[in-house]
């Protein structure tokens, strides 16, 4: 008998180290549980803030459908509600022009409306290269591709993107890149 009374304490003791660490274990799936929540929270405001850019992106090539200089198009602030939230996304004024190309009379169609446009008026005297071809000269249009920026910042779920998007356009051959 003295052996069973000798330990009588011991389970008590065994007892209090499992809580212990049972009340551990239960406070660090809380918090991480927590921290999950947050994350997908924060990653799900991003993903909403980089659409309401892309909408507002997507307006601005609306707008340069009607206009043949990009560089009247100045800076705006577009107001787009996605989900839950507004967003006022800033899109840059369109100063940024990298490159244009001349388009060539060779490479229109003059089955295509939109070439049709293109064509010089007169043929005049071409150029001829050295292996007796004609060189084909520039039509009255140019190709243009420029860059389109978007800011967003969201005060009240502190959320802050931009997004360039290129785009590629046919403009007439008076239209310079500025």
């Amino acid at each position: 008998m003295k052996r069973y009374q000798a330990q009588m304490g011991s389970t008590l003791l065994i007892s209090m180290i499992m809580l212990v660490v049972l009340t551990l274990l239960v406070v660090f799936s809380l918090k991480s549980g927590n921290i999950n929540l947050q994350i997908a929270g924060n990653m799900q405001s991003q993903a909403e803030a980089s659409a309401a850019t892309q909408e507002a992106i997507e307006k601005v090539i609306e707008q340069i459908k009607v206009t043949d200089d990009l560089s009247l198009i100045a800076e705006q602030t577009i107001v787009v509600t996605t989900g839950p939230v507004t967003y006022s996304v800033v899109v840059q004024p369109m100063n940024k022009c990298l490159v244009e190309v001349p388009i060539l009379n060779s490479s229109l169609d003059p089955t295509q409306a939109n070439d049709v446009a293109c064509f010089e008026g007169a043929d005049g005297d071409n150029a001829i290269k050295a292996d007796g071809t004609m060189v084909s000269k520039p039509s009255a249009c140019k190709q243009q591709q420029w860059d389109i920026e978007a800011n967003v910042t969201n005060t009240s779920t502190g959320v802050t993107t931009g997004q360039v998007q290129g785009i590629s356009i046919r403009v007439p051959s008076t239209v310079n890149c500025t």
